[in-house]
């Protein structure tokens, strides 16, 4: 009997948020493995269980692109106080969880960033200094000695993420275009930032490893070119990485990221640098998957279709906008970048009123309710239509972050995938030229 009813121990984070930002009542925990979503009720309150499971480990707090570090610890409830007040946050803790999230959303944890406008000497001095703060600030909370010795590796490379980037700062920020890191800084930066195989999945240690490679991509890069950049990231990793882990990573998240802006610029040459070193089977599957997407999407390739209902409840086909050409804005209510754009897409419209292009806007809204009050009450110009969360045809275009946009020709052929924005001078240029053809 006692067996029968014996039951899990449960982790709950209660989450309770003040200034609740307007469609958008989404709440998450991300885990190493696992991503915990509930919905804020009427009292803007909600729970979280996650799976009993769970080990200790560090997670996120995200609320409408707002992130908190957290620490989830088994049979230790939590409760996450947020405020948002004119785009400032203000979060506190409850719970039996809350000592050591307390400690990590201190000021001064929160508030270091390096001095890059000292020289290399300065740099590295300033960061030994703050690791000690740091350090010292974490001994004092008395915590148990498994938390403190990785809590004091995740201090490490919060702090040295930094340092690779400096000579980019020295070149870009500063103007100083004949900057070059000296030989000996490069040695230091390869010396704080160790393969550390058992440290792979702390984003603190993969910012800092891709911040290395980065670093070591821009060494003797004489202008500002983004294919030779890769290129050279590519090549480190190639000859410089040992461990297969680590070299499985950083391949590809350089090349991934690159493939997804870029699309078939230099592929075949990504791909054979991508598959000499990648060995995990998973990665290269969803690699080998992104090529494909976007090897369908390249110019004078038929476009994939969408159907989408308007907002009218009517539905809205590709095929309806045949003989004219389609300019396309991929976007969301709730994005700051989408919403800027409108009043330029909107003079676009306007601008090319009696001529043969037909602007549709899809929102990728979650909350239809949101996406329709928003159109109705500004009288948005255009086909607007609702394409929702995982709609085919944004799937299809491999759209990873919006505003997008995209144009296609009168047969519903590929012009640009990743079309300018309306706020760039190159989109009525390519535009005026299409309509004098």
């Amino acid at each position: 009997m006692v067996t029968a009813c014996y039951q899990a121990p449960v982790t709950d984070v209660r989450v309770h948020v003040k200034g609740l930002m307007e469609n958008d009542s989404a709440v998450s925990v991300i885990t190493r493995d696992s991503v915990y979503t509930a919905y804020l009720d009427k009292t803007c309150g909600a729970v979280l269980t996650l799976d009993p499971k769970q080990k200790a480990d560090y997670a996120i707090f995200r609320y409408h692109g707002v992130s908190v570090p957290i620490y989830i610890e088994p049979n230790k409830n939590l409760e996450i106080f947020l405020k948002l007040e004119n785009w400032e946050m203000e979060v506190k803790f409850a719970g039996t969880g809350a000592p050591k999230n307390e400690y990590l959303n201190n000021k001064t944890l929160r508030e270091f960033y390096p001095d890059y406008k000292t020289d290399e000497a300065g740099i590295i001095q300033s960061l030994k200094t703050w690791e000690t703060k740091l350090s010292e600030l974490l001994d004092s909370m008395h915590f148990d000695s498994a938390f403190t010795a990785i809590e004091k590796k995740r201090i490490h490379y919060l702090i040295y993420a930094y340092l690779p980037r400096y000579p980019s700062y020295q070149k870009y920020q500063l103007q100083k275009q004949e900057y070059e890191a000296s030989d000996a800084f490069y040695t230091y930066i390869s010396q704080q930032i160790p393969e550390e195989e058992e440290l792979i999945d702390m984003p603190e240690y993969q910012t800092a490893l891709q911040n290395l490679v980065q670093a070591f991509g821009l060494k003797g890069l004489r202008e500002q070119n983004e294919w030779r950049y890769l290129k050279k990231q590519m090549e480190y990793i190639d000859k410089q990485v040992r461990n297969q882990i680590i070299k499985d990573f950083l391949m590809d998240k350089i090349a991934t990221r690159y493939v997804e802006k870029n699309g078939t610029d230099h592929l075949e040459e990504i791909v054979h640098f991508y598959h000499d070193n990648v060995k995990a089977s998973e990665k290269k599957l969803k690699f080998d998957d992104l090529c494909q997407k976007w090897l369908k999407l390249v110019k004078g390739q038929l476009s994939p279709t969408f159907n989408c209902l308007d907002i009218e409840g009517k539905e809205v086909n590709l095929t309806d906008l045949a003989g004219k050409y389609v300019y396309i804005d991929i976007w969301a209510t709730w994005c700051r970048p989408c919403r800027a754009e409108q009043p330029y897409l909107e003079q676009l419209i306007q601008r090319y009123e009696e001529k043969d292009i037909a602007f549709v806007s899809i929102s990728t809204d979650r909350d239809k309710k949101a996406w329709e009050k928003l159109v109705k009450t500004e009288q948005l110009q255009g086909i607007q239509l609702h394409g929702g969360k995982g709609n085919s045809f944004i799937e299809s275009f491999v759209v990873r972050s919006i505003p997008r946009f995209i144009l296609l020709d009168r047969e519903g052929k590929i012009i640009e995938a990743d079309m300018s924005r309306p706020t760039d001078p190159r989109t009525t240029e390519l535009l005026d030229s299409l309509i004098s053809l």
